[in-house]
């Protein structure tokens, strides 16, 4: 007979708007040299052991897992260099929460490891790749007394309630703004690509001190760069922009040490007048102190409290719809997935020279970033279905955001008018 698991609260938030938005999580790593399949195989066999939610169909009616260990041998399948796994198809509901694709060039192995986000966030995310590694490289002996925590009541105890009045911030902002429709001189089918643009080590570095000098913080950095983007191209002023935060983070440090692949994540909701041509520290001074504003009054509570306490009380369809009114899938959106620790994500011999790690894809205009770090290199990222001029707007757009936060730190900002006028 199947095993049943409970599902928690907060599965509910990522089985709204599935049409317009796929819930994945989504890394690619890139190795430079070869994987051992079998000893991959048996590692995921031990991280389903752990957490048994990766081989389970999510059941929709009653939000709970349905454990079937048949699903394990479709977690992992090896692809040649012809096939892209991005525009494979993969059921939430009838396959296993964990999709890895092992793509096999000359060059080395590349992973491509896609996780429901009805069962997690990007926090449980890496640590469940941190485990995946653990276990490639020790075996049984990773899992020892490991098992997945998906409670979400130690972490609304640890993070108590408000305590201060929240600002009035609505996940539904009075109008949603879009990038510009892209002339399509020819018909032309939507591609799956993922770009990626990475901000060397030595550059992010001097990024994050002179954001320090600003007493403000990296994520208030990316927010900044993409907000001017998003002030420029999409000709906009006011802004809003959902600033995910990872709830883990509340957690004394005994509880933090165990697993939790589950949603762990709520939301800040944030309200800035930007104007692309002010000086790229008065935006940033807008952003920290709106920022510190929403983290005083807990803002993020407002996301999550009422789909909490009605839990026990409602339906998953109406638990759906207490989601979409909290929750809502916005057309521009933005993500920062924090660090992933290269001394926790190895594998053996088989050096990573690249990570690459971001959320859903979304069909133009439709936008996402997603920023991270990985051997202190920082990435911009966003996954994308559209046409080729469409995906090439998405890569401008990153190329902008990096161009600004760079021209901040090295003081060259305003430099190109002097020339001109020169």
């Amino acid at each position: 007979m199947e095993k049943q698991i409970a599902g928690e609260p907060l599965n509910i938030l990522h089985t709204i708007g599935m049409k317009q938005l796929y819930p994945i999580v989504r890394m690619q790593l890139i190795f430079t040299d070869k994987l051992d399949v079998t000893r991959l195989k048996k590692a995921i066999k031990l991280v389903t052991q752990a957490v048994p939610q990766l081989k389970s169909v999510y059941n929709l009616a009653d939000n709970s897992w349905q454990v079937a260990e048949r699903l394990v041998e479709q977690i992992l399948v090896e692809i040649d260099d012809k096939t892209n796994p991005d525009a494979l198809k993969w059921d939430l509901f009838k396959e296993p929460q964990l999709k890895i694709y092992d793509q096999h060039l000359k060059t080395g192995d590349v992973l491509y490891i896609y996780l429901s986000h009805i069962l997690s966030d990007g926090g449980g995310f890496k640590q469940l790749i941190y485990l995946l590694a653990d276990c490639y490289n020790r075996g049984e002996a990773a899992i020892k007394g490991v098992q997945n925590d998906q409670d979400i009541n130690e972490i609304i105890t640890a993070i108590g309630t408000a305590s201060e009045k929240m600002p009035l911030r609505t996940d539904h902002p009075h109008e949603n703004y879009f990038f510009p429709e892209v002339n399509k001189f020819e018909p032309e089918t939507a591609k799956f690509e993922v770009h990626n643009f990475k901000i060397p080590a030595e550059f992010f570095s001097k990024m994050r001190q002179t954001a320090k000098l600003q007493t403000a913080t990296v994520n208030d950095l990316f927010l900044t760069a993409y907000l001017r983007t998003l002030a420029y191209y999409c000709d906009q002023s006011q802004l809003s922009l959902a600033c995910p935060t990872d709830l883990r983070q509340f957690l004394g440090q005994a509880a933090a040490q165990k697993l939790r692949v589950a949603n762990f994540t709520a939301r800040y909701n944030l309200t800035v007048a930007i104007d692309p041509n002010e000086p790229f520290a008065t935006s940033l001074l807008k952003v920290h102190q709106e920022m510190q504003q929403l983290k005083r009054s807990k803002q993020f509570l407002s996301s999550i409290t009422e789909l909490l306490t009605k839990y026990q009380q409602q339906t998953p369809t109406e638990l759906r719809q207490i989601a979409e009114a909290d929750y809502h899938i916005r057309p521009i959106s933005y993500t920062n997935l924090g660090i992933v620790d290269e001394k926790r994500l190895q594998f053996n011999q088989a050096p990573i020279k690249e990570c690459i790690f971001s959320g859903a894809f979304r069909r133009y205009p439709n936008y996402q970033v997603a920023f991270s770090s990985f051997k202190g290199d920082a990435q911009l990222v966003f996954n994308m279905i559209g046409t080729t001029q469409e995906q090439l707007v998405g890569q401008q757009l990153l190329t902008s955001i990096a161009a600004d936060m760079f021209n901040f730190a090295y003081g060259l900002e305003g430099k190109k008018n002097d020339y001109d006028r020169k």
